[in-house]
């Protein structure tokens, strides 16, 4: 499947100057299971900072969409190439210096040393919640091919961030719009 070239902004399209509200372009994955809100607070930072930013569920293979669809659970086989493309994704970011938030699973170390291979430096952002508040909103959401069915597998699936990862562990009980302000505050405060 190829990359989605208008994902990449021109470089015009962003500001030279200054970096918005004082935070250095930067890489950030905001990752969890389905339910702990990364699109939600990925489009919330993109709407505060004006960098791109990619939800990976689209670079997913009709395949695996149909998979999971169907209550499979996806193998480490089937995410590869999808891991690749979001690598590749975020390398371009990277390349371009816009800066660039991925809303991606990212559910094992492994997939997460894939997505900052070749030196990208990554910030994850760990987003958890409890499994009711988790199920409660999976199932609530319209439009999105994971079924509910799916949520005890990707938990069963997590591996957490450990501390030598690059990661902040966030919980998203509260309002989305806590969440965003609590990872700008991080992100300004992060030394480049």
């Amino acid at each position: 499947m190829p990359l989605n070239s208008s994902a990449f902004p021109p470089d015009h399209a962003l500001p030279a100057q200054p970096a918005a509200h004082g935070i250095t372009r930067q890489l950030v994955v905001v990752m969890g299971v389905c339910g702990s809100g990364k699109t939600t607070i990925a489009e919330g930072l993109h709407n505060e900072l004006g960098w791109p930013w990619l939800d990976a569920d689209t670079l997913h293979e009709p395949a695996s969409i149909a998979k999971m669809r169907d209550g499979i659970p996806l193998t480490d086989a089937d995410r590869s190439a999808w891991l690749e493309r979001c690598h590749t994704w975020l390398r371009g970011c990277a390349e371009r210096n816009t800066g660039g938030i991925l809303a991606c699973s990212a559910l094992k170390r492994a997939y997460r040393n894939r997505l900052r291979a070749q030196g990208l430096a990554v910030q994850f952002v760990y987003l958890h919640a409890d499994e009711n508040t988790l199920h409660t909103r999976v199932e609530a959401r319209t439009g999105h091919f994971m079924p509910s069915s799916q949520l005890p597998n990707q938990l069963e699936t997590l591996e957490p961030p450990h501390p030598d990862e690059a990661a902040w562990s966030l919980s998203t009980l509260h309002q989305p719009a806590e969440t965003i302000a609590q990872i700008m505050g991080l992100l300004k405060a992060k030394k480049s």
